[in-house]
């Protein structure tokens, strides 16, 4: 099999928000090899993901940082900005990870869309940085996507440059049915499940005996990428939780995400064409002082 499987986790405890007991966390997620570490869940967010994941991102190498954002008390153009910002913190290894939080049908879609208009203010070639002419970027390629939508208005452009990657990783759980039809990454109940997505990840509570050869044919058979585990261990267990998880990533059926490149990239996923008008990554020109 040349497909990678993919192996990531959500941890929520609210311990997260102090930065010396959060350490260990992300250093064990990089250690172990996880692909990616979701910040919150739907039902359990006590933190400000995006907070947390501003301060993380320098902090990993390996292990993408995705942060959960609800839906009723975010901004689409706050959360574009800080997401863009995030991802050159990170050297393009973000997520976000949308949940509707109680609010309306709709409302998360909507945000979701919002905010990919936003991002798409920006062309992916924007940027010259060019010294010795004074040209800072492209002005013509900078727009205003004005998006319209039912709960939120937007008019742009983000005052701030297009993520690294492009669109960040759209983390959604299938259970929170948020309407968006082209996620990157859906998790889902069971394999085989009916779920939109480049990436479909088998959810697993924390300490669950995972049928492995079970795994590998639900792999094979091309009805799940890989799997994602629901860590409920407070700030201090959850090093030894996650390196627990490294048995597996060990053994993974298939073969692992590359160690280079994006988080897009790393997990093999392009921009889905209905998300944006661009399918390239954002090109920063090296600047040379």
């Amino acid at each position: 099999m040349t497909r990678s499987f993919i192996v990531s986790a959500s941890v929520m405890d609210a311990d997260l928000a102090v930065p010396e007991l959060a350490r260990p966390v992300i250093a064990a997620a990089e250690q172990a090899g996880l692909d990616f570490l979701v910040l919150g869940r739907a039902i359990d967010r006590p933190f400000d993901a995006q907070v947390i994941a501003a301060w993380a991102a320098p902090l990993t190498s390996r292990t993408g940082i995705v942060a959960t954002v609800p839906a009723t008390n975010a901004h689409p153009f706050h959360v574009a900005r800080a997401l863009s910002a995030v991802d050159y913190l990170a050297g393009g290894l973000t997520g976000w990870s949308v949940v509707s939080e109680g609010g309306e049908p709709g409302m998360a879609a909507d945000m979701v869309q919002a905010a990919r208009a936003l991002w798409d203010g920006w062309g992916a070639d924007t940027l010259v940085i060019d010294k010795d002419s004074g040209l800072y970027l492209h002005p013509e390629q900078v727009i205003r996507p004005n998006y319209r939508g039912p709960y939120f208005d937007t008019a742009g452009p983000v005052n701030a440059m297009r993520p690294l990657q492009g669109q960040p990783v759209l983390v959604l759980d299938e259970a929170e049915h948020i309407g968006i039809d082209d996620a990157d990454i859906v998790l889902v109940d069971a394999p085989g499940a009916p779920a939109h997505g480049s990436r479909r990840l088998l959810k697993a509570g924390a300490g669950t005996d995972l049928d492995l050869p079970a795994l590998t044919a639900a792999f094979a058979a091309g009805e799940i990428d890989g799997v994602h585990f629901s860590l409920l261990e407070q700030a201090a267990a959850l090093p030894a939780a996650i390196s627990a998880i490294g048995s597996l990533l060990i053994n993974r059926p298939g073969a692992g995400p590359a160690t280079s490149g994006t988080l897009r990239e790393r997990l093999g996923l392009t921009i889905p064409a209905s998300a944006s008008t661009q399918s390239k990554p954002t090109y920063v020109p090296e600047y040379v002082a």
